[in-house]
Order: structure tokens, then sequence, then C-alpha cells
């Protein structure tokens, strides 16, 4: 599998644009996000039941 660079991987996936490049990492093939860009869509798109989610991993992490 080719390494699809991070430019292309946002050009695909628009929702990714506003995400910094810093909160992006490539694993085994696939591009992940931080959990703090997470946690930023979550917000910028208002989706309750992900931000409920983070809001709980977060709060094992401490």
């Amino acid at each position: 599998m080719d390494q699809v660079s991070l430019s292309e991987f946002k050009k695909q996936f628009p929702i990714f644009k506003d995400v910094p490049d810093s909160e992006f990492l490539y694993r085994n093939g696939k591009w992940f996000i931080s959990l703090k860009a997470t946690k930023q869509l979550a917000y910028q798109h208002k989706n309750k039941e992900l931000i409920k989610f983070i809001s709980g991993v977060e709060g094992k992490q401490k």
C-alpha cells in the first residue's frame, strides 16, 4: 500500500482541512488524529455523542 501524503489525505477528506498537521500521526498505512483534534472536530460539528465519548476518555486519562 502506497503512503498517501497528508495534504492528499486532507483533500480526500475535507472535514480535516482545519486540523493542524501536527495533530496527525501516520502508522501502519493509516492516518490518525489526536484526541485534541477529535475534540475540536466534535465541537465544530456539534456531535453530542462524540463529545460525550471524548469526555469519558479524558476522565479516564487523568
